[in-house]
């Protein structure tokens, strides 16, 4: 259950549980909230060899629809982008994927590949 009503606190709280979902997976945390020109990662993972730019995404409810399709293309292009960047510097040679955590309620599900 989520402690706090602000934005921040959710989405920090939404976070928060991703990560630990992605670690119980075999996923390893390297690194998180990656700022960058132009954006934000929420989680930078490495997971069967590959570095895994994650966004976390969470609704509460199907008003505004699902938290995996608040994934649109306009956001798939910056979130590749802003990894682009990041892998130029870290890990040139790496081979990268993005993944989704979603939280729909109280459904947390990682979409693996998701783009």
């Amino acid at each position: 259950m989520v402690t706090t009503s602000s934005s921040s606190g959710k989405g920090r709280w939404g976070e928060e549980l991703a990560a630990a979902f992605l670690v119980r997976a075999g996923y390893r945390i390297v690194a998180r909230n990656v700022r960058v020109p132009g954006g934000e990662i929420d989680l930078v993972c490495v997971e069967g060899g590959a570095l895994v730019f994650v966004e976390v995404k969470r609704r509460e409810g199907r008003r505004f629809g699902s938290a995996l399709s608040s994934v649109d293309g306009r956001k798939r292009r910056k979130l590749r982008l802003i990894a682009s960047d990041y892998a130029q510097i870290v890990a040139p040679t790496a081979t990268i994927r993005f993944d989704i955590v979603t939280i729909d309620g109280n459904r947390v599900a990682v979409h693996r590949n998701a783009f």
